[in-house]
């Protein structure tokens, strides 16, 4: 069978045609491929930022759960370029993925280039007053203690408000009380002085001896007046022995001017309900008098970020005094609305001011004595909350340890301790009224300050330091895309083959 031979051809013009498709298609493809080589750059840049933020802290995430990356790279001195030179080294990786690799082929269809970096913006873990930190520590508390009873935490948010006032209403009622009793003391000298010159004038005179009663031997003001000389600690916690660690916080974030960030985070979490968590975050994470454990910097961490000074001793001095400040609100509210009680000071104010004449004297006494019952009790609790026992917030009859007959020898009755461990809230849980008292912005940074000095007194983490916790970035990268599919198009159409430039932005928070 024969084979058949057919003649072809193309005008000019049909070739030229082809030609000009062909480029169209070409110049087509390449604008389709510079718009995918963007999107890899943002991919890139978001790649690069991820890697440059997974060399968190290791011991602050392990002990704090919290992430952060050390602007000073374990040297102390915080260094932006340091930051920059290890996000270029991530660029250009996933830029070039046949970098320090051999391949007999390889086709890439991006052709990206690298040729500017720049970390544009940063945050800090100590900026707005440790902001950052309080944001992770509450999302923390939010994915790891689902299980906390909101409700019940909330609880004491409503009760450190009426502790609050009942404590100014003692204060304030203490000061009131010793100014009458100071004042009315000039009425009381004079009276002794004129009675002992009658009685003088009668023996002279040879008449009826007008006796001068004693003031009776057994006073408890005068017991407590001795006592309240002496340092609370030592009297609630007698022979027991007591942290002697101590820290130089010159250079804590809660003492300095901390290095600022440049990028403003967004504050997720506020409120309330963001309060409660973060100072539960604080009772989980750091140790107290009565932990089992203990820090390497200081043993009463709690304490520290409630009073912020440099000894454990001092710190719990701190806190002891602020503990019997609210026991004495609320067993001065007690004792006021206690029918019994007010009947036994005014019975014993009688007895020890009565014979003098002056009912001023015997109602300022009677108060007095009230204040000095509350301080008394006080002391008892929180001696009983030192040793590992509870003590209600609000008491009954049943609750209260002190009696009036006892009030004068309540130095034996501390020194022996308590022997019932009692029923209420134990030390950590008005530890935690004491964080709710108090201001969350200066906790945040003590908490800093702990975490900082914990951190440091390791191997691990040398030369650490809160203000160089990096937790947030911004970078600008120019980019140069190499042309592939132009040379068609640039031949038959005059289109450019340079380079296409673009500036490509990302940031990532932790």
């Amino acid at each position: 069978m024969g084979r058949k031979e057919f003649k072809g051809s193309i005008t000019v013009f049909f070739s030229m045609v082809c030609l000009l498709f062909l480029s169209l298609i070409c110049a087509t493809v390449e604008s389709a491929r510079v718009q995918g080589a963007k999107a890899q750059a943002a991919n890139i840049i978001g790649m690069g930022n991820f890697s440059l933020l997974g060399e968190y802290e290791n011991g602050l995430l392990e002990s704090y759960g919290i992430f952060s990356l050390d602007g000073s790279y374990g040297e102390g001195a915080f260094r932006i370029e340091k930051v920059k030179q290890r996000l270029e080294e991530y660029l250009s990786y996933n830029a070039d993925p046949k970098k320090d690799v051999f391949f007999p082929w390889h086709f890439d269809p991006w052709n990206l280039e690298l040729t500017d970096s720049e970390v544009s913006g940063y945050a800090l873990l100590t900026d707005e007053k440790g902001e950052a930190f309080y944001q992770q520590a509450v999302s923390y508390m939010k994915a790891n203690a689902a299980v906390l009873a909101i409700d019940k935490l909330l609880e004491y948010t409503k009760e450190t408000k009426e502790i609050k006032n009942w404590q100014e209403k003692y204060e304030k009622s203490q000061k009131n009380s010793d100014d009458e009793i100071y004042q009315l003391e000039d009425k009381k000298q004079e009276k002794l002085e004129a009675m002992e010159s009658e009685a003088q004038e009668a023996k002279e005179n040879g008449t009826e001896i007008v006796l001068v009663p004693e003031e009776p031997k057994n006073n408890p003001l005068k017991e407590i007046a001795k006592l309240r000389k002496k340092s609370t600690l030592e009297i609630v916690t007698w022979d027991k022995e007591i942290s002697e660690k101590k820290i130089n916080i010159r250079n804590f974030p809660s003492k300095n001017r901390n290095r600022k960030g440049t990028l403003k985070l967004e504050k997720e979490h506020s409120g309330l309900i963001s309060d409660v968590l973060f100072r539960e975050y604080l009772m989980m994470h750091f140790p107290d008098y009565l932990s089992d454990g203990e820090g390497t910097a200081l043993d009463y961490q709690l304490e520290y970020i409630l009073g912020g000074k440099n000894t454990d001793k001092q710190n719990l001095k701190y806190v002891v005094n602020r503990l019997l400040l609210i026991r004495e609100g609320m067993n001065y509210l007690y004792g006021l609305q206690n029918q019994n009680m007010s009947m036994k000071t005014e019975g014993l104010a009688i007895t020890l001011t009565g014979f003098l004449g002056i009912p001023a004297l015997t109602a300022a006494t009677k108060h007095a004595l009230l204040l000095a019952w509350a301080y008394g009790e006080s002391l008892v609790d929180v001696r009983i909350l030192l040793d590992g026992g509870k003590v209600p917030v609000f008491k009954d009859t049943s609750t209260w340890a002190l009696t009036i007959e006892n009030l004068g020898r309540i130095t034996e009755i501390l020194r022996e301790g308590a022997r019932d461990k009692g029923k209420g809230l134990n030390y950590q849980e008005y530890l935690r009224i004491l964080l709710h008292m108090g201001s969350v912005s200066s906790q945040k940074m003590r908490a800093l300050d702990m975490i900082q000095a914990e951190l440091r007194a390791t191997d691990q983490s040398p030369h650490f330091k809160a203000e160089n916790c990096i937790v947030a970035i911004e970078t600008n990268t120019v980019w140069n895309c190499r042309p592939v599919f132009l040379s068609l198009p640039q031949a038959v159409m005059g289109v450019s083959g340079k380079r296409t430039g673009f500036v490509q932005k990302g940031s990532i928070t932790y």
